[in-house]
């Protein structure tokens, strides 16, 4: 374990620089230990915690999500790193948009997963679907439920994500109120009139049967991304614990794909 700039993050393998943002109430645990041992095969993968998060610091004001882009950047200085592919999921995603947006030269290529452009669009259906999800007095039956409900089918799911999930939330519980603020940093944050700017190869990722972010958000935001991919997997909104070999090999192709100012003439 280690900080940047007091940002908590783990650091694993070798290769390729990639960053890993994760999304609202969630911590670098999130992502599961089978999803960073396959990509550290491959990749120097660097997954971190938001201000707020784990032992990152403490979020007492409000904040941005351009913020939370600035500080990704301040990370990736910490890293030596002059740039990186980045993947982000959920809230984290619309953070990876905002990096590439304000920092362009930083980010190498962007895999953005289970997202959205923020705003209007970020809203969706999550809170009042999330609100089912509540039980009172019983954190452990809250998460199982918000599990179900990011997975596809979860008696079906692999075997081991169900325990990623859950002890990754009992060992870094993110603070109500930091999740809270990220849930209003969202709502007043937009990318939608800036993605055209975008001049890196992104691939755009959306499980079928993503229950917190429609499909239509995702497919929204591809095509105002110029000449970004778009695919939809067999999974809920946590794809990436339900899919990691697939989540793997859709990272590793889109990293083989240089800039575009690169092969130009």
């Amino acid at each position: 374990m280690s900080r940047a700039r007091s940002l908590q993050y783990v650091r694993r393998g070798a290769g390729l620089p990639l960053l890993l943002v994760q999304g609202t109430a969630a911590s670098h645990l999130h992502w599961g230990e089978r999803l960073m041992s396959l990509l550290a095969d491959s990749f120097d993968v660097v997954a971190y915690d938001h201000r707020g998060v784990g032992h990152s610091p403490s979020a007492c004001d409000s904040f941005t999500l351009a913020d939370l882009a600035d500080d990704a950047a301040g990370l990736l200085d910490e890293l030596d790193w002059p740039r990186a592919h980045v993947m982000g999921v959920s809230m984290g995603g619309v953070v990876a948009q905002e990096l590439a947006l304000r920092h362009p030269h930083r980010v190498e290529a962007l895999l953005l997963g289970c997202t959205h452009t923020g705003g209007a669009d970020g809203s969706a259906t999550a809170p009042d679907v999330l609100a089912s999800a509540i039980v009172p007095g019983d954190r452990s039956a809250t998460l199982r439920n918000i599990f179900e409900i990011g997975t596809k089918d979860p008696r079906q799911v692999r075997q081991g994500a169900w325990e990623e999930y859950r002890d990754a939330d009992l060992t870094l519980p993110v603070n109500p109120r930091t999740t809270a603020l990220q849930i209003a940093a969202v709502a007043r944050h937009s990318t939608a009139d800036r993605l055209h700017l975008l001049d890196v190869p992104t691939h755009v990722v959306h499980g079928d049967t993503d229950r917190l972010v429609p499909v239509e958000s995702a497919e929204k935001l591809a095509s105002a991304i110029p000449g970004a991919r778009f695919t939809v997997v067999s999974a809920g909104h946590f794809f990436w614990l339900e899919q990691p070999e697939q989540t793997v090999e859709l990272v590793t192709e889109l990293c083989s794909v240089p800039r575009c100012e690169e092969v130009r003439p």
